[in-house]
């Protein structure tokens, strides 16, 4: 009978060496799933991402407006004093 060492040794020689049988563990492992709900999650995090730059190029804008807008106003208080 086989030790658990040598059990082992076995099967992790076997997931270096073999695809298919790498390919095998992986899906009883439901690994496939987990590859696919990452897969997702990238999507959404890309998207998210590409709405984050365009939020971003929105508020450098209004940030530009606020500043012509101070230097509005203290034209305006500087022509008062």
């Amino acid at each position: 009978m086989m030790e658990f060492s040598e059990l082992e040794a076995k099967v992790l020689a076997l997931l270096r060496e073999d695809e298919e049988f790498r390919y095998a563990v992986a899906g009883m492992l439901g690994l496939e799933e987990i590859l696919r709900r990452l897969d997702r999650r990238g999507e959404l995090l890309g998207e998210l991402l590409r709405r984050m730059d365009r939020h971003e190029s929105v508020l450098e804008e209004h940030a530009w407006e606020l500043v012509k807008l101070r230097e509005d106003f203290n034209r305006m208080l500087s022509v008062i004093a």
